[in-house]
């Protein structure tokens, strides 16, 4: 059973889809081009994914810098 267009809109809604992006899928959705929709939420996902990992090392790097000051902090 394919995905209604509103509730492919709302998932596109729901996972951050730039309107670019969003405006692509839905009109290979409405062509039926299931493979190129694939193509695109794969490339979002990696997208998200690549964002993820670079807010990981900046809260590593947080971490590292509090644990610092707070070493600093107690040898005085």
């Amino acid at each position: 059973m394919p995905i209604e267009s509103e509730r492919l809109e709302e998932y596109l809604d729901d996972i951050g889809c730039p309107l670019k992006e969003k405006t692509e899928i839905l009109d290979y959705a409405e062509n039926h081009d299931i493979q190129n929709i694939i193509r695109l939420l794969r490339r979002h996902r990696q997208s998200t994914l690549d964002t993820i990992h670079k807010e990981e090392k900046q809260i590593s790097c947080l971490d590292y810098l509090v644990f610092q000051l707070e070493k600093e902090m107690n040898t005085q």
